[in-house]
């Protein structure tokens, strides 16, 4: 060992220490300054990220308002008071209609009467006007009153003008015709003739603020919002409201580049669209000067119906606040990578020491030691910190039981699930917290864990509260205050299992597709020869004789099996591919012009609620129709003493959602997972072959869509309903 402590102690062996040592921190530093760079990339793609999140809420709210706002003027439009200009009780509608909506920017409402010379107005301080004018040639008016804008609404772009309080500010208008379709005492029968259009008038400047205001991101970041004109609707910079996004930036400050929050501005926000992404700014909250800043931007889309209308909201912050974020944890890394150079020297001290030097050097490396002691300690005390962090924060059920299945801990998305605080679930028994529905529970499980030391895995089905789980469970024996305990982590795998059973499902009706085309071809030549022969024997009996009765039941009978034989024809084709393109409102329109009698019949109220300007949807318009006949003609026999039909239509992302809503007796439980099975009914013997709702689903899965059911019985204890959820996707190449 000697022989090596001279070497290093001379001249070559000092050069390859001091090279090894070089190296060595070199690499360290280089590595540092990667993962500072990594780190810096990550928390500001995560800032972003939040950002978007604060964009796209802020642009649900005001999107989720102007539907309000539309609701309402449709609302408005309908009454008679506003309809027949009814004295005294016009102004008082319009009251009430203004209080419920003046938080929503609406700072006047307007009646035009059909010629367009008079006007009836509520304005936000609750003041009536009433006077002459021309606004026949106004934008709104002259849209409103052709017929087909009947049920329409018109959106006017924003500009200048004088809001409440006969301050400037932006205004728009919201419009929709007026028809006299509605009756009372005074009007017992309608006209149906065009009397005049009804309008709000919105104070846009404030609607934007109220909403897009209060967003804060980080500690100085804020949201702003534009038309799509590309003129502030909202900014933290006051002299830039109503001014153009693409002009008022530059004269603020002219010797900056804008041209990165341009492109933004005109090929992504202008276009309705949602991302994230960075720019050059002169200012940030009063201070002037460079900024970078992150931009999170997500699109309000109005909904009007005379032109395209959208806003789009971003939220800003500087990247400074990422950095200050990176700043204390690059500092602990410096510190770091200082300590490892110390701890380098040290060593490379302790090989070039004498005796004596190495007597010194070993107590100081002892104190050493002693001080990486602590740190280790302290890294522990960190790591375990960090462990309970993760444990509180998992997306997993995660508990210790001791042999008594008396629960010792427990996370909080266990007392999320549970409904309850900490104090209140620890010392209970874990049955009394968790009903178990598999035959074999939690405490068997525990007793077979403590007496093999094994871990085990269980697949268990409970009901917490009110709802019922699938969960993955792992039991694992540990030591914990108490002596031996059991770690328990479950996963929420229900909609695991649901995929499951829909594969399954899936696969059963495929089998019974084949089976079912088989059962058919060989049914139909019997079927055939019988009703032919009975056609003959028809014709040899008198129509008043017993024989021609006993005939008729056969060839009814027969027909029936015939009916039968066809829909396992059609659904035994269910699996070709289709690449169509249909109107989903046309088809459910159709469908409702073929059963109004019907509803009518059985004392069935139809109300609908459809969105305005549905894209088209992948599918046969036929065989939708269909599929909608099926789930209608169910909905009807299921309110044999009347009831409420509700039909509505909406967009979500990529597809369209159809609802389809009874107040009828509904479905049991038990009936619930076979409904889409063959041949499976519920109804008397003759008055339905079972075969409606799974040629439906057939249906719906071969143009990429899905059938959901939701439905509650009396027994329940719920109001009784059943509601058939329909989502197509959209076709190919609409909005």
């Amino acid at each position: 060992m000697k022989k090596y402590f001279k070497y290093f102690a001379q001249k070559p062996g000092l050069r390859v220490v001091t090279t090894v040592i070089l190296i060595l921190l070199g690499s360290a530093l280089f590595l540092g300054a990667l993962s500072a760079r990594e780190m810096k990339r990550m928390i500001s793609e995560d800032f972003n990220a939040q950002q978007l999140a604060l964009a796209k809420n802020a642009a649900g709210i005001v999107a989720q308002n102007f539907k309000i706002l539309k609701r309402e003027l449709m609302t408005l439009s309908l009454s008679p008071s506003i309809q027949y200009v009814e004295a005294v009780s016009w102004a008082n509608r319009m009251k009430i209609s203004l209080s419920s909506i003046r938080e929503y920017g609406v700072i006047q409402i307007m009646l035009v009467n059909a010629d367009g010379t008079n006007a009836y107005s509520v304005n936000y301080a609750n003041a009536i006007f009433t006077g002459k004018g021309s606004y026949g040639h106004e934008d709104y008016f002259e849209w409103c009153k052709k017929p087909e804008n009947k049920d329409k609404i018109y959106i006017s772009n924003v500009r200048k003008g004088v809001v409440a309080e006969s301050e400037p500010g932006l205004l728009m208008t919201m419009a929709t015709p007026v028809y006299q379709i509605s009756s009372d005492e005074a009007h017992p029968i309608p006209t149906f003739q065009f009397s005049g259009v009804l309008a709000f008038v919105l104070d846009a400047g404030l609607l934007a603020e109220r909403f897009v205001g209060p967003i804060r991101s980080g500690k100085t970041g804020y949201a702003w919002v534009i038309d799509e004109s590309g003129d502030f609707l909202y900014h933290l910079e006051k002299d830039f409201v109503g001014e153009n996004a693409f002009e008022v930036r530059k004269l603020r400050d002219p010797h900056i580049s804008f041209s990165a929050i341009n492109l933004i501005q005109k090929d992504k926000m202008l276009k309705g669209k949602a991302g994230t992404s960075w720019y050059i700014s002169g200012w940030h909250r009063g201070v002037t000067g460079t900024v970078k800043k992150l931009i999170a931007y997500a699109p309000v889309h109005l909904g009007a119906a005379n032109t395209t209308r959208i806003w789009s909201v971003a939220v800003v912050a500087p990247i400074s606040e990422v950095e200050d974020a990176i700043h204390t944890v690059y500092v602990r890394q410096s510190m770091l990578q200082g300590t490892v150079t110390a701890a380098i020297l040290t060593i490379f001290i302790f090989l070039i020491a004498n005796e004596r030097a190495w007597l010194k050097t070993l107590e100081y490396e002892v104190k050493e030691k002693t001080k990486d002691l602590e740190g280790y300690a302290a890294r522990l005390r960190r790591s375990q910190e960090k462990y309970r962090s993760l444990v509180e924060s998992a997306d997993d059920m995660i508990y210790t039981m001791d042999k008594d299945c008396k629960i010792l801990s427990v996370n909080q998305y266990c007392l999320r699930l549970v409904g309850a605080q900490a104090d209140e679930v620890v010392g209970k028994n874990v049955m009394d917290v968790i009903e178990y529905k598999t035959p074999e529970n939690a405490c068997s499980i525990v007793e077979k864990v403590l007496a093999s030391s094994e871990t085990m895995s269980h697949e268990e089905r409970v009901k917490i509260g009110n709802r019922e789980y699938w969960l993955d469970t792992k039991y694992k024996a540990v030591m914990s205050d108490v002596g031996a305990a059991v770690l328990v982590i479950s996963r929420d795998i229900t909609e695991h299992k649901m995929m499951e059973d829909q594969l399954f499902h899936t696969e059963k009706l495929a089998s019974l597709g084949s089976l079912s085309a088989g059962v058919a071809h060989e049914i139909n030549n019997p079927i055939a020869i019988i009703l032919g022969f009975t056609e003959i024997l028809l014709g040899r009996f008198a129509e008043d004789s017993k024989e021609y009765e006993i005939l008729k039941t056969i060839e009814r009978q027969g027909n029936n099996c015939k009916s039968i034989v066809e829909n396992l024809l059609a659904f035994s084709r269910i699996p070709k591919k289709c690449t169509l393109e249909t109107d989903v409102v046309n088809n459910i329109q159709k469908v409702v012009n073929v059963v109004v009698n019907t509803l009518l019949t059985k004392k069935v109220d139809l109300k609908t609620d459809i969105e305005e300007d549905l894209p088209k949807v992948r599918g046969d318009g036929q065989q939708l129709e269909q599929v909608f006949l099926n789930i209608i003609n169910n909905a009807v026999a299921a309110m044999d003493a009347g009831g409420i039909l509700t039909i509505s239509a909406h967009r979500s992302n990529d597809m369209v959602t159809m609802d389809f809503k009874d107040t009828g007796y509904g479905i049991s439980p038990e009936n619930m997972d076979r409904i889409f099975e063959p041949f499976f009914t519920t109804k008397k013997v003759g008055e339905g072959t079972g075969l409606g709702l799974s040629v439906s689903y057939g249906i719906v899965k071969k143009f990429g869509g899905e059938i959901q059911v939701k439905s509650q019985t009396s027994e329940e204890g719920k109001e009784p309903g059943t509601t058939f959820t329909v989502l197509l996707p959209v076709a190919d190449g609409e909005n």
